[in-house]
């Protein structure tokens, strides 16, 4: 199916008003989901949004579909059930005025602010029929490419920019990032949650934070900042908690802003999920388990 000269004319005024928006297009294969392979052989790395670029690949394939890449930051919920959608949005009533569209399955994609600082994996499935699209890194069809057996992607509520968007409720972004790790005991001889001890935990996390390598930096760092935020109610002073992770942090590569506002945000929650420590009873037992344990293999 090939469209005619006006409606090619259309499909780039369309293309446009996404770039004026914020967003990134990329040409797909006529009637399919896959990057166009003439068009743009790279793939999702040759998201575009340069004018003269995207009017020279629709002009030379006007039937080509569009898929659209949201920039880091705005997170693109992808429901290939439809009763997911319903059941969350019922649960977050909120997400009914994000910006949406309907793919030709009854499926949905929900668009959505992430909160600054804060990144989540593409490949992570926290929520049953839900994949994880956008932050500059997975693509989604987008109106108004066509399949090939005619149906096509439609807008329910219209796009807008990036930070014109909802946010992500909170509710919802605690089960989209990954659960703090669990306290690692800290053997020292004053147990339970005094001052030293809240204080080797917190190096404990600094230290996994600045051996954390590229590419994993701000899960980490969140990661590790919630579970501090778990120490505040036990006495964790929170001014010290953010020093000592932001430095972390800044010694692998990230910025200071992005790593302030990261550990903010982590604190905060973690605050909220206070952290359950072993009891000194546990710590001693184990500790004398381990003791008898090294007698046993020859070491003092």
């Amino acid at each position: 199916m090939r469209f005619p000269k006006a409606n090619c004319t259309t499909l780039l005024a369309v293309l446009q008003r996404y770039v004026r928006l914020g967003y990134a297009v990329l040409p797909l294969v006529p009637g399919e989901k896959r990057p166009h392979f003439r068009l743009a052989p790279h793939g999702l790395k040759e998201a575009s949004r340069d004018p003269a670029t995207i009017t020279r690949w629709w002009r030379s394939c006007p039937e080509a579909g569009v898929g659209l890449l949201a920039p880091e930051g705005v997170l693109v919920l992808d429901f290939d059930d439809p009763t997911a959608w319903e059941g969350l949005r019922q649960e977050h009533p909120a997400l009914e005025a994000a910006p949406r569209q309907r793919t030709p399955k009854g499926g949905v994609h929900l668009f959505l602010r992430l909160p600054d600082g804060v990144r989540l994996s593409a490949s992570v499935r926290a929520l049953e029929g839900v994949d994880l699209r956008g932050m500059g890194r997975a693509y989604v069809v987008a109106a108004p490419t066509r399949l090939k057996d005619g149906r096509t992607y439609t807008w329910e509520v219209p796009l807008v920019r990036p930070e014109a968007l909802p946010p992500v409720p909170q509710g919802l972004l605690l089960k989209l990032l990954p659960p703090p790790p669990p306290p690692r005991p800290a053997w020292n001889p004053v147990e339970g949650a005094s001052p030293k001890r809240l204080r080797a935990l917190l190096e404990a996390y600094a230290a996994q934070v600045a051996r954390t390598p590229e590419g994993q930096r701000h899960n980490t760092l969140i990661r590790y900042a919630v579970a501090a935020g778990g120490l505040l109610p036990h006495g964790l002073d929170p001014r010290e908690a953010e020093e000592a992770l932001v430095a972390a942090a800044i010694s692998t590569g990230l910025s200071e802003k992005e790593a302030r506002d990261a550990v903010a945000w982590g604190l905060e929650k973690g605050r909220q999920r206070p952290l359950v420590l072993p009891s000194p009873r546990l710590v001693l037992s184990i500790r004398r388990r381990l003791r008898e344990g090294g007698k046993r293999h020859g070491r003092a």
